[in-house]
């Protein structure tokens, strides 16, 4: 595999050595700078070599977001160990296979985190510090972090430090606003962008600002915080920004210090609080794409007259080095324009494979022939997309795809006609079993004070798609319900389907 370690922890350290008396973490009101995050994770290093941890071992840093996690994941990667990603609500259960399954060495936790009783040795980050160690060493992992899997069982990818050296580097570069990139830090500890808000922020010498969890899902509060501390850019998932964008403009705030939002996690829909919000900070709002198995490997800029931003924008084209690629007759080949297929991702983001799981990782990781001779090892993502020629566009996963009366729907489809219409901020559309068969479900928010009819969605559905892909049951919810990572979580839409006494046929 090539270049493991792609220098991450020596910029990192070249980076803070260069913005000594910056303020490199913000939490709780309280500055830090980057000679103080320079001497904690120090002396967090050299605590964790005399407990004999270096390369190769991974560590829990069992902490949500803070200060101190923030200087102990520096601490964990100047030994040249990775970092074991687990939000500490998880329950025990579930952080205890995480554990076992990556091997940890080492569970480094939070002062005010109760022990985790997993059979591992445990340590504060307050227990820890020891004599400060300047040598930094790299090793094959940076993080390991828990991914959804079919199976209901978490599993957990290992991420090699090229992954976040090169993406780092890749958001220094491209920063071209007029104000320094200080970013909100408030991603689930669960989600990577936690680790690209970081290495990103730190990487340009600006300031990560911590938000907590009861903060961050407020986002009135939110505004405030952006306006506080005159933050410029933020990374949230695709709920985050409608939420943001409807408070905003509920409030009639704005947010003058803000330059761009980078989303994740799923499709993008723009409707129309998010371009009048956009709109009126003259934000650029940027779409990334990538598996927790890759990271970010594309991105999609939007810029400019928000009226011509699409309703659902494509996923772009690829960052860094990423190859995105299809496998076709047994090799790799770039698309043809047009084409629709599986996306095969190859280059340095490719992760190493999933902790303590040999077969899935053979399965999903795989060295391939291209059809210029070469070997590539790439990663099977399981999502279908559609290359235009020149921008990448998501269809759905290869799992989602429903099949209806014998044809296959995309959910995405019928998605994209629900949130065209006037009032409707987000939809989502789900299979569910009734009698023996499989219809389609919908379920959708609306603006603030918005009185959308069903019978209008049913309209607009019957007006732009065949028969078959029109749903049969309607459900306004007050909000779709998000996995910990701000996903829609379609497994509690179905879960939660009750077939009604009158529902609606298309």
């Amino acid at each position: 595999m090539s270049d493991l370690d792609g220098s991450l922890i020596r910029t990192l350290v070249d980076a803070i050595a260069r913005h000594r008396d910056a303020v490199a973490v913000v939490d709780n009101g309280i500055a830090h700078t980057y000679a103080e995050l320079d001497d904690v994770s120090a002396e967090i290093a050299g605590g964790l070599a005399e407990h004999g941890i270096g390369p190769g071992d991974v560590v829990d840093v069992h902490a949500t977001r803070s200060w101190s996690r923030c200087a102990a994941v520096l601490g964990v990667w100047r030994v040249g160990a990775g970092v074991l990603s687990i939000d500490p609500t998880m329950p025990p259960a579930w952080t205890g296979k995480l554990v076992s399954s990556a091997d940890c060495a080492m569970i480094l936790r939070a002062d005010e985190c109760a022990p985790i009783g997993s059979g591992v040795a445990e340590h504060t980050f307050r227990s820890i510090r020891g004599t400060r160690r300047d040598e930094v060493a790299t090793g094959p992992v940076c993080y390991v972090i828990p991914t959804s899997g079919s199976t209901g069982e978490p599993k957990a990818v290992a991420v090699p430090p090229v992954v976040l050296a090169d993406l780092g580097n890749w958001h220094v570069q491209r920063w071209s606003h007029d104000r320094p990139p200080n970013t909100l830090h408030m991603s689930s500890i669960g989600f990577d962008m936690v680790y690209e808000d970081t290495v990103a922020t730190w990487l340009a010498g600006a300031t990560l600002i911590v938000v907590n969890d009861q903060d961050r899902l407020d986002p009135f509060t939110l505004i405030d915080i952006i306006r506080e501390h005159d933050a410029a850019r933020l990374f949230q998932p695709v709920v985050g920004l409608h939420g943001l964008a409807a408070a905003a403009c509920a409030a009639g705030e704005r947010t003058p210090s803000l330059r761009e939002i980078s989303v994740a996690g799923e499709q993008l829909v723009i409707n129309d609080e998010v371009r009048q919000f956009c709109a009126d900070g003259d934000l650029t709002l940027v779409n990334q794409y990538g598996p927790s198995e890759t990271h970010v490997v594309t991105q999609y800029r939007l810029t400019g007259d928000v009226t011509n931003w699409p309703d659902r924008p494509p996923i772009g084209t690829a960052v860094v080095d990423a190859e995105l690629l299809c496998h076709v007759d047994g090799r790799l080949r770039p698309f043809a324009p047009g084409e629709t297929r599986e996306l095969v991702i190859a280059g340095n983001c490719v992760g190493i494979g999933y902790a303590g799981d040999d077969a899935l990782t053979a399965e999903r990781f795989r060295e391939v022939e291209h059809q210029d001779g070469g070997m590539r090892r790439c990663y099977f993502s399981g999502d279908l997309v559609t290359f235009d020629g020149v921008e990448f566009h998501f269809v759905s996963r290869l799992d989602d795809q429903l099949k209806v009366n014998g044809y296959r729907v995309e959910p995405g489809e019928v998605e994209t006609v629900l949130t065209g219409v006037a009032g409707v901020r987000r939809a989502a559309v789900v299979g569910v079993k009734v009698a023996a068969s499989t219809q389609l479900a919908a379920f959708y928010t609306l603006v603030t004070g918005a009185e959308v009819d069903q019978d209008d969605l049913l309209s607009a559905c019957a007006s732009r798609l065949p028969r078959f892909m029109v749903p049969r049951h309607f459900t306004e919810l007050d909000a779709l319900p998000s996995t910990r990572n701000g996903k829609i979580d379609r497994a509690k839409l179905r879960e939660s389907f009750q077939e009604p006494s009158a529902s609606r046929d298309g």
